[in-house]
């Protein structure tokens, strides 16, 4: 299969009990009722990305991966167990407060027999207000944290954080974590939907009931020994190009690099042998490959393909404003 072209996809929405309608800023065809998530690059039952427009269009993300796994992710992609894409981006629009939970990693996964794959992930926050648990306090060990589960107690023993725009929180698998009230925010993720929830604020879902509870897996998954949480330092601004254009890394591991780059005027960058997954997060503009191009607005994702070779972005305001995210994968 020949992927050369850059593929935007139609979001998959997720209506969720403690969502909202904030993405109605970016989405006029938004469902009705509190929209917890945004999809927008998924490989996954649950909400499987669908190719929007082009010569792929009408394609799903497996299919392409099925049809031209190296044409798509690069030389280093070697398929494994479960040939998928390995990474899920998502906005999230967190009104009310998510439920107290951890993910596993791939030994944990697989040992507890829920999948193959772990769940690390990044959160970028778009907007000021909210707040972030992340991990608990120092001196709370396991036994600490199930005293406080029996006495409906457990915030009290995580960190808790304001959260701002900007500001980038990386979680790796096994950290025990919430959204607060207010958050709105890109995520990029290894490709999984495995979640253990252990406190749920004694919420109903929207059918009413309690939402089940996951309290035995997440004990066996949450790390307690874990330190060094809030806000992730990013690094240093670097030029990109002759126009001003600048590049900065926000997270680095195993399971992807996330960066940002602020573009003035056009910047063209190489794939370096591996897709890249590019969100616009502020400005208008195109990205085109030697195949194509696609208009770039808000809150628009676009995968560049490995074969692309190279890929341009140009502004048609000011600046754009990117998140650029690429897979790594495991020897």
């Amino acid at each position: 299969m020949e992927l050369r072209v850059p593929l935007i996809f139609r979001p998959v929405y997720q209506p969720l009990v403690w969502g909202g309608r904030r993405m109605e800023k970016w989405r006029r065809t938004l469902p009705t009722g509190p929209i917890g998530e945004s999809w927008e690059l998924a490989d996954h039952a649950r909400g499987m990305s669908v190719v929007d427009r082009g010569r792929h269009a009408g394609a799903t993300l497996h299919e392409l991966v099925e049809g031209g796994g190296r044409a798509l992710l690069g030389e280093s992609y070697i398929g494994g167990e479960s040939p998928e894409f390995p990474l899920m981006v998502k906005l999230i629009d967190a009104t009310s407060r998510l439920s107290v939970q951890v993910h596993p990693d791939e030994h944990m996964a697989r040992h507890l027999g829920v999948g193959i794959r772990g769940k690390t992930e990044c959160w970028v926050i778009l907007e000021d207000g909210g707040e972030v648990y992340q991990g608990t306090q120092t001196g709370v060990g396991r036994a600490e944290f199930e005293r406080a589960l029996a006495m409906r107690d457990v915030p009290s023993t995580l960190n808790r954080f304001q959260s701002r725009k900007g500001e980038v929180f990386f979680l790796p698998a096994r950290t025990v974590h919430a959204l607060g009230a207010g958050c709105l925010l890109y995520e990029i993720q290894q490709t999984s939907d495995v979640t253990f929830r252990v406190y749920d604020w004694d919420r109903v879902g929207l059918d009413g009931q309690l939402r089940p509870l996951h309290v035995t897996e997440s004990l066996a998954t949450i790390d307690f020994s874990r330190s060094e949480f809030g806000p992730h330092p990013p690094g240093p601004w670097r030029r990109l190009g002759t126009q001003g254009s600048q590049e900065r890394l926000l997270v680095e591991c195993p399971h992807f690099v996330l960066r940002e780059q602020r573009v003035q005027a056009a910047l063209e960058q190489s794939t370096s042998g591996t897709c890249a997954v590019v969100t616009c997060v502020a400005g208008q503009g195109m990205l085109s490959t030697v195949a194509g191009q696609v208009e770039l607005m808000p809150m628009q994702t676009v995968l560049v393909p490995a074969d692309a070779s190279a890929w341009t972005v140009t502004a048609t305001e000011s600046s754009l404003d990117l998140l650029v995210a690429v897979p790594r994968f495991s020897p």
